[in-house]
């Protein structure tokens, strides 16, 4: 199932709630989901929209089990739709699950409609509740529109300020993301959530560095092998980093002769170079997909495809990052999948220019802030109000200050990375990759994850962890320099070679921080600058189809003008207006 609503209703809820609403349904329709289904019962109502073959769906208004990702896999095998309601009602391990998965149930008609999401959160649900009546969704727009349709400025304030979301917000008021590893239970007007596992366990004592890299290593040969053997069609996604090589070397020799391979890029990028030559080398069928390799869109198409990828991302994320990719896709294959994300956690994402053996604090929270979460997404000042930016900045400040745990600061930032930036960012990608293909990454499985948290810091940064591990896997493939030049041999080393080698990609990224700080500059991701450029000439072509932006008191309007007229903007302030209009359908600002 690609979109699913479920609204529940007490004797006292709105008339206008109880009911079928057009216009949420219209929310739903409009993501290439097609058709929707509704069914109606006395005390509410579910919409299901772009069936998945899987799904169990008896009569309207009878029992049903939905799956809302095109995977459910444990590490040995599929996990078929029918096994689901009974591992959701029945206290089954959700936890064996790789992320994203969730799942909707009703045992029988007039039965409350349960939703259970992924132990990470990483396939994103949305719930709200309000007076006699509570819904959840696939769609955080669609819930907007039943809760009212106004805006979060706390929400908006992070999304101007990071570029996406913390915790369980939402740019829309009231609605919220489903958290990790929770059960939701609609019922007569209201929501019940259940936590049914809690975060991984992260030991007293760190376990032994070649330990862990040991049961690492076994999980990932285990999960690669039984994948592959009961899906040799599957496509693996091949660039010049660490975390595709480690699924690469996870997959025995006799499994990849002939395995496809798959690299976005031009032909002299060094994705595209180093995937090639790894191709060669352990005989993959590799494929290049250049970005420029079919007719770029006008600036019209491209407003569309635009808006089109901020309501997948229900309008949380950039969409001039996923804009390009979506037209990628359209020409691909959309069967089975590897991808590799979550390396992240195994080399500590933020440790660099961090202090060792400090512990959390406001003030190193707010340091991190302004060093690296306000710098690479955030939305140009000058497009503010005054007002706005500083509550903005205010409130986001405030809200990180509470998410990061307390005790070690460098552990503090591994949990932050993991419960935030990957839940709430990475999530939302990966949540429009899992309704559209088979999307599997072995390294989300939750011993792999639980055992990447719990190896200590100092084994962790600068890639120890993952050099070490990549070496285990496949000692000849660690030989190979990254797309960075450095070796994950050496990488898994403590030599003075790997301190030099490592210290020197550290001091250079830092120079560009203090650059990127000094000139404001932002950092888009790929193909972003090219789709943001093509938005803002169609808006200045007809300025009519930006118009709502003028609606927005967030915004300075002499800004706007002086953009339309032909001043420059920033690709990432670009992405959070065509956020602010796709949502605008659904909301207004006070």
């Amino acid at each position: 199932m690609k979109d699913f609503l479920a609204v529940s209703c007490a004797p006292h809820a709105a008339d206008s709630l109880r009911g079928v609403v057009d216009q949420a349904l219209g929310v739903l329709r409009d993501d290439e989901a097609g058709m929707v289904r509704v069914d109606q019962a006395e005390d509410g109502w579910v919409a299901f929209a772009g069936s998945d073959p899987g799904d169990l769906l008896a009569e309207p208004g009878a029992g049903f089990t939905v799956r809302l990702n095109r995977a459910v896999r444990t590490p040995e095998r599929d996990v078929p739709t029918a096994e689901l309601a009974g591992m959701i009602t029945g206290g089954g391990d959700l936890t064996s699950l790789l992320p994203p998965f969730a799942a909707a149930h009703r045992q029988r008609a007039g039965a409350p409609v349960v939703v259970a999401g992924d132990w990470l959160g990483f396939r994103q649900i949305y719930w709200w509740q309000g007076d006699g009546v509570a819904a959840v969704s696939t769609s955080a727009r669609t819930l907007a529109v039943l809760a009212g349709g106004r805006l979060d400025p706390v929400g908006l304030g992070v999304q101007a300020m990071i570029g996406w979301q913390v915790g369980t917000l939402t740019i829309f008021e009231n609605v919220r993301a489903l958290p990790p590893a929770t059960i939701a239970t609609l019922d007569g007007g209201s929501l019940r959530q259940r936590r049914y596992a809690d975060p991984p366990d992260r030991p007293d004592r760190a376990p032994a560095l070649d330990d862990a890299v040991d049961e690492m290593a076994q999980i990932l040969n285990r999960w690669q092998s039984n994948y592959l053997e009961d899906h040799p069609d599957t496509i693996l996604q091949l660039t010049g980093g660490h975390d595709s090589r480690i699924l690469l070397a996870a997959i025995p020799a006799k499994l990849r002769t002939g395995l496809a391979a798959l690299t976005l890029g031009s032909p002299t990028s060094p994705d595209v170079r180093i995937a090639a030559r790894l191709s060669a080398r352990y005989g993959l069928r590799h494929q290049v997909y250049r970005l420029d390799q079919q007719r770029p869109p006008t600036p019209r198409e491209a407003h569309s495809l635009a808006l089109a990828a901020a309501r997948q991302l229900e309008c949380q994320a950039s969409p001039l990052a996923l804009a390009p990719l979506l037209l990628v896709e359209a020409h691909l294959d959309q069967g089975h999948r590897l991808g590799g994300l979550g390396g992240e956690v195994a080399r500590g994402f933020y440790y660099a220019g961090q202090p060792t053996g400090a512990t959390a604090s406001g003030h190193l929270v707010e340091r991190l802030a302004r060093w690296r979460l306000f710098s690479n997404e955030a939305v140009e000042a000058k497009a503010l109000t005054e007002d706005f930016r500083i509550r903005a900045q205010e409130t986001t400040l405030a809200s990180l200050k509470e998410l990061f745990p307390a005790g070690d600061w460098l552990r503090a930032t591994d949990d932050f990375y993991l419960y935030h930036r990957m839940y709430r960012w990475a999530g939302l990608h990966g949540t429009v990759a899992a309704v559209r293909r088979h999307y599997i990454n072995p390294m989300f499985d939750r011993r792999f994850i639980e055992l990447a948290l719990a190896v200590a810091p100092a084994d962790k940064r600068n890639s120890l962890l993952l050099g070490r591990l990549m070496t285990r896997l496949d000692s000849e493939l660690a030989s190979v320099p990254l797309d960075s030049g450095l070796t994950p041999a050496r990488l898994g080393t403590r030599s003075v070679v790997t301190r030099l080698a490592t210290g020197t990609a550290t001091a250079r990224k830092a120079a560009q921080k203090v650059r990127q700080r000094l000139t404001h500059g932002r950092k888009a991701q790929l193909g972003a600058a090219e789709a943001g450029a093509l938005v803002l000439a169609h808006w200045r072509a007809e300025p009519q189809v930006c118009r709502a932006l003028y609606d927005m008191p967030i915004l300075r309007h002499d800004w706007l003008d002086d953009v339309l007229a032909g001043a420059p903007a920033e690709p990432t302030t670009i992405a959070f207006l065509v956020n602010l209009l796709a949502a605008s359908d659904q909301t207004t600002v006070r």
